[in-house]
């Protein structure tokens, strides 16, 4: 991002409305929300929550963020930044009307140009946010805690966390949780290519042209398997944003984003048995790229927070840290 990028907030992973309120910081394009302890024991490390593709601070469910907060733990929910450009004009197809009326009024036809231009779908390749952007939003936001924190990277979000990793700015301790893989994401694209190929040209045209473009039935399917409420369903697809496609492509491995394998304490490995995005199999190779077991949810899918699995999720997450408490005060 330029410098006058950068001293702008561009939300477009926000749900309307959200910006601006009074327990939502903004800082720079990105977002955080503290949710307080409000019982349990006092913890010597916070617990954020980091995104994945396309969504925002909202995507955590209210009981699964409780889960921590009655167990003492005070949680921050973080939006990354989205694109200064906004959506693709497979969601805003406003924007053509906005362009002409742009060049209408002021004559400047490039400048309406530059405008559908940059809607294209494929456009944020070039203009979006990379995950190095992200890397360093999360980086700034554990600064701003301002106490030792575990991050718990949900999918994209989890290839935030280990460039992070990369980069040797290790937080107290790293969770991946239905993670894009330390490898990145082409050995289950093309796993998926090959045994449902229908899905795998689903997602391609979700990561391209956005949630718009999506088939949501489908999408419920693949990310649910378990089943979701109609009610929570449509509230998620609501605040769906398109992705920086800058972002994917780099979380399909290359530049690598994982630091070198080896054995490491400080990170654990969470995945679902029934995820078809981050399969069974790519959650056992992080966990060995990592030295570590996974801890596998046999009946969850790729939404696991909002999972029927989800509590034993969140009481995983609640373990581990407390037993490195424990460890390191012995």
């Amino acid at each position: 991002m330029t410098q006058t990028q950068a001293e702008e907030p561009h939300l477009t992973r926000m749900p309307p409305g959200a910006a601006g309120t009074g327990d939502i910081a903004v800082h720079q394009g990105w977002a955080l929300t503290r949710h307080g302890a409000v019982a349990g024991p006092a913890r010597d490390v916070d617990i954020v929550l980091l995104h994945g593709m396309s969504a925002g601070a909202w995507i955590w469910p209210e009981d699964w963020i409780s889960g921590f907060t009655s167990d003492g733990y005070a949680v921050w929910t973080m939006t990354l930044p989205g694109r200064d450009g906004g959506g693709s004009i497979s969601r805003d197809p406003g924007v053509i009307d906005r362009a002409l009326a742009h060049a209408m009024e002021t004559g400047d036809s490039e400048g309406a140009l530059r405008m559908l231009v940059r809607a294209l779908p494929g456009a944020s390749l070039v203009d979006g946010p990379d995950l190095g952007d992200f890397a360093d939003a999360l980086a700034r936001a554990l600064a701003q805690v301002g106490r030792p924190a575990v991050v718990v990277g949900h999918s994209l979000g989890g290839a935030v966390a280990q460039l992070l990793l990369r980069r040797g700015m290790a937080p107290a301790g790293t969770v991946l949780l239905a993670s894009v893989p330390p490898y990145g994401t082409w050995r289950a694209s093309a796993e998926l290519a090959l045994t449902a190929p229908h899905v795998w040209r689903m997602l391609g045209r979700f990561a391209l042209e956005g949630p718009a473009a999506a088939d949501m039935d489908l999408m419920r399917q693949v990310f649910f398997p378990g089943g979701v409420r109609d009610r929570t369903f449509l509230a998620l697809v609501a605040n769906l944003r398109d992705e920086s496609l800058a972002a994917l492509v780099q979380a399909s491995g290359w530049p690598p984003f994982a630091p070198l394998p080896g054995p490491r304490e400080d990170v654990l490995v969470i995945g679902g048995g029934r995820d078809v995005v981050v399969p069974p199999t790519d959650t056992w190779l992080t966990a060995g790229y990592y030295g570590t077991r996974p801890v596998i949810l046999p009946g969850a899918g790729h939404m696991l927070m909002h999972d029927a699995e989800a509590a034993q999720a969140g009481a995983a997450i609640r373990d581990w840290c407390a037993a490195r408490a424990t460890s390191a005060a012995a």
